[in-house]
């Protein structure tokens, strides 16, 4: 081996490292904000759902779907029967939702995924819904996934108009940044770091990465 070649195989060698550490550093704020996500803007589409005239009966079936069972699993169970007799409400989607938070929590990725893809794939779900389920799913696979197509699935939900835009935006950057695409991901935090419309804590996080790869 030449001392040309042994420099470069050190240098990339010390690049991989990097990105890896980078990576393990601001990656776990992609799982935990997908349950954030769940909580927050799926329980806000639910109750708005309820106020502008669903049956009452269906939601009052979606509060006793969502209490504890004695175990995870039995909890889970509770969420899928209910989403399978309401389907097409929006409380069911709610329900799937919660069941794959749940299955997070448990880092049980498969179950979780099996059913945020339900919630992406379900043509009558609202828009906002669908994309949170790609979001989620995308999110439980992003340490082993194949990260191209992840990102191609991600795509969509870059849109200027889409609910989860910067998000979307934040995890290919993610992605890119695990399989050391350098170029791609400094693009990608670039331009959230300078949308003056992007959450504070995404921009944040952002600016924070852009810094770490100058």
């Amino acid at each position: 081996m030449t001392e040309h070649n042994l420099f470069q195989e050190i240098q990339e060698d010390l690049e991989r490292q990097r990105y890896e550490a980078l990576w393990q550093r601001y990656g776990i704020w992609v799982i935990a904000a997908a349950l954030v996500a769940v909580i927050g803007t799926a329980g806000t589409n639910a109750y708005q759902a309820w106020q502008s005239g669903h049956n009452e009966k269906v939601t009052s079936g979606y509060i006793d779907a969502a209490k504890p069972g004695k175990d995870t699993a039995e909890s889970i169970a509770k969420l899928e029967s209910f989403a399978a007799s309401q389907s097409g409400a929006t409380q069911a989607d709610f329900a799937l939702l919660r069941a794959g938070a749940l299955a997070a929590q448990k880092d049980d990725a498969t179950t979780a995924v099996k059913l945020f893809d339900q919630v992406a794939s379900d043509t009558r779900a609202d828009s906002a819904f669908r994309q949170l389920g790609d979001l989620l799913s995308v999110r439980m696979q992003m340490d082993k996934g194949d990260a191209a197509t992840l990102i191609a699935r991600l795509q969509p939900l870059t849109a200027p108009d889409a609910p989860w835009r910067y998000s979307a935006l934040e995890d290919q950057g993610y992605l890119a940044l695990r399989v050391g695409d350098t170029a791609k991901a400094r693009g990608v935090f670039t331009t959230i770091s300078q949308d003056s419309a992007a959450p504070s804590a995404i921009q944040a996080r952002s600016t924070d990465i852009l810094r770490s790869l100058n």
